[in-house]
């Protein structure tokens, strides 16, 4: 017996089904069940599933408002979630509708599919983690095989990884491990196709992930694309965070698990290779692609070194300072002896009016390029 019901939506009707028997019917096809199994246990057609799906998956997140308002007809999210959550997951009577509020059915049903149709259907399935990126995507097993959305995991040809499916668990981030290797989640191709690989000679008993790009173990470090990092001071290997400047509430963020450098006591990492001149003493990131250590100034975006820049002045305006308004499209920047921008130095008397609203906002910054051009200006007049 299904728990199907219709909705009226203008003059038609839509299937209405409840939110937990939804996640679990997802998580039984994404763990090597087929539609023809799985969806007579609903009473939906594939047709009917698939608009079903579009418009429950985003439940307990902040998107997919538009699909859910016209599958259910302009609704808001009390009244679906009066028409989703079975009595069985009613919420207490002073808590106000939410449909993020159905987080917790989701986290609870992962630890239990066997619900409604499901209660007794006997299937096998094993939630084992979530993917820190994608955000509908959970890596899962039946006994035999460990699957990642619904596809067993395989190389970038295509080759099917065999794992103990017992021991498989998530270290963190794209790293996993079972007893017998430590494996990391690739991505390939436009689409960013998910591929699996065997991180050849790492320890697993004191294998780390340090974010979703690096991990490290006693002996050496890892990039998430399978390279081994031959660090000579592993215990040093941290990851250094990248800086996302937001000016709409002049804030600034610390993106610690999507950076893509990281440092020992003899070098600086970005992208998994070794930046060419960069002292790791001191190096960090300004915002906007650039980085700086006690010496240098790169321009990371490009993985260039900005020849002649004064590392100890060189800023990046922030949140709250004035914008500068350019001569061309890009990030402007500067140091004490000229403005730059994407790298490049520019023309200090050219781009001298569009650094004004900055430096006059500045009175701490002194005796710089904008200020003797300043000068020479006002002695002509």
């Amino acid at each position: 017996m299904t728990e199907r019901f219709d909705h009226q939506v203008g003059s038609t009707s839509v299937p209405v089904i409840p939110y937990d028997t939804f996640e679990a019917a997802a998580l039984f096809l994404a763990t090597g069940r087929s539609p023809e199994e799985v969806l007579p246990k609903l009473g939906l057609t594939a047709t009917e599933w698939d608009r079903l799906h579009d418009a429950y998956k985003w439940f307990p997140y902040s998107l997919g408002d538009d699909s859910r308002r016209h599958y259910f007809g302009g609704l808001d999210d009390g009244a679906i979630c009066r028409l989703v959550l079975p009595p069985r997951w009613q919420m207490e009577g002073g808590d106000k509708p939410d449909l993020r509020s159905t987080a917790f059915v989701r986290d609870t049903v992962r630890h239990n599919p066997y619900i409604g149709p499901f209660i007794d259907c006997g299937w096998p399935l094993t939630w084992i983690a979530s993917h820190p990126e994608a955000t509908l995507c959970s890596y899962t097993h039946d006994g035999r095989t460990v699957y990642f959305n619904g596809e067993p995991l395989a190389d970038r040809n295509g080759n099917r990884i065999r794992v103990d499916v017992a021991s498989f668990k998530a270290v963190g981030g794209r790293w996993l491990y079972d007893k017998g290797h430590v494996y990391g989640q690739g991505r390939y191709g436009v689409y960013h196709r998910a591929y699996w690989f065997v991180v050849e000679g790492a320890d697993a008993a004191t294998f780390e992930a340090l974010n979703l790009r690096y991990a490290l173990d006693k002996n050496q470090a890892y990039y998430i694309t399978g390279k081994t990092l031959r660090t000579r001071s592993p215990g040093a290997f941290e990851i250094i965070p990248d800086v996302r400047l937001n000016y709409r509430d002049n804030s600034c963020d610390l993106l610690h698990d999507d950076s893509h450098t990281a440092r020992d006591r003899e070098a600086v990492y970005f992208y998994g290779a070794r930046l060419g001149g960069a002292k790791p003493e001191g190096f960090r990131h300004l915002g906007h692609g650039y980085a700086k250590n006690n010496e240098k100034v790169w321009y990371l975006d490009e993985k260039k070194l900005i020849q002649g820049a004064d590392a100890a002045t060189f800023t990046v305006p922030g949140p709250g300072e004035p914008d500068v308004k350019g001569l061309t499209s890009g990030h402007f920047v500067t140091d004490r002896h000229r403005p730059y921008v994407r790298g490049e130095a520019r023309d200090p008397i050219e781009w001298f009016e569009a650094w004004r609203s900055f430096f006059e906002a500045r009175p701490d910054i002194r005796d710089w390029w904008w200020h003797k051009i300043e000068k020479a200006f006002a002695a002509s007049r």
